[in-house]
């Protein structure tokens, strides 16, 4: 059984006393256009999605998701020796919340950050894997586990006044495997507001270039027919070290908005850049009519 620990000074559930999500992620803004690759209209590339004027950017909350520093050569994955390179990560980016995959941390080792509360789900069964999340001290939240075998999973929820709580979840999928549509419904069903964000190691044509397999085609089918919506950045977020084919396996997947914005982030020493989310929390998404085109 995964192992979850929280570390921070305050109590559990940690009370706001300032405006939250009022500090943006300052990223460029992508030219929109449309994308040759979607072929589902609840997929939504960055490309896409409408860009907000300046005046309703404290509607927006931050979030970024990133995969644990890893140096090129492989010879100290996870997190342990990475905590400086991590913290000044944090002053410069700021997010409100910041989701880790592959944090490969034991039970007994820290992962704490001025400001930050930490919720983490450690691997006991072998080495590896382990997701965290980071989150401001002044947002409300407390954690939210949910049960699953195929995807390592922390789950927070947030409150913020006057709107529906929300389910945050950091998740990190090993490439072996097959994905349960089950444990899809668990984390999807858990609230009606879901922010779900990670390493997914899947790529299907909407979203990434390379060959697709039966996960791939898993995900994009559980998005399509949930109606749910896909962030994923127009650029790479992968780049492995023994060949040169870029693809696009961390993305988010909300529930219920319809409204974001997503980068991929040309920092840290790792093959998987950081990806950073806005997303708006009070757009909501319709409900869609589902037409599905077969040909022979």
């Amino acid at each position: 059984m995964d192992h979850i620990q929280k570390t921070s000074k305050d109590v559990q559930r940690t009370q706001s006393t300032e405006e939250p999500f009022q500090k943006l992620l300052k990223l460029p803004r992508l030219t929109q256009q449309s994308s040759p690759r979607l072929k589902c209209p609840q997929l939504l590339q960055s490309n896409q999605i409408q860009i907000l004027p300046p005046n309703l950017s404290q509607d927006l909350f931050n979030l970024l998701k990133m995969r644990t520093p890893q140096p090129k050569n492989r010879n100290a994955a996870g997190i342990k020796n990475k905590i400086n390179q991590l913290k000044y990560f944090l002053l410069d980016w700021k997010p409100d919340i910041l989701a880790l995959q592959e944090t490969h941390l034991n039970p007994g080792d820290r992962l704490k950050f001025p400001n930050y509360s930490s919720y983490r789900t450690d691997r006991l069964t072998r080495r590896g894997g382990g997701t965290a999340i980071l989150i401001r001290n002044s947002i409300d939240h407390y954690p939210a586990p949910i049960a699953s075998t195929t995807f390592e999973n922390t789950t927070i929820e947030i409150h913020l006044p006057n709107i529906t709580p929300i389910t945050i979840s950091s998740i990190y999928r090993p490439p072996h495997g097959s994905i349960s549509t089950l444990e899809l419904n668990n984390t999807f069903n858990s609230n009606s507001k879901c922010i779900t964000v990670g390493d997914f190691n899947t790529k299907y044509s909407s979203w990434s270039s390379g060959t697709w397999n039966s996960n791939d085609t898993i995900i994009h089918d559980y998005i399509c027919n949930n109606n749910l919506i896909l962030l994923a950045p127009c650029e790479s977020t992968h780049f492995p070290n023994h060949s040169n084919n870029p693809s696009t396996l961390d993305f988010g997947i909300p529930k219920n908005y319809s409204s974001g914005d997503t980068n991929s982030i040309n920092e840290l020493s790792s093959d998987h850049n950081p990806v950073s989310f806005e997303i708006d929390i009070n757009v909501n998404l319709p409900a869609i009519r589902k037409i599905i085109k077969t040909t022979n």
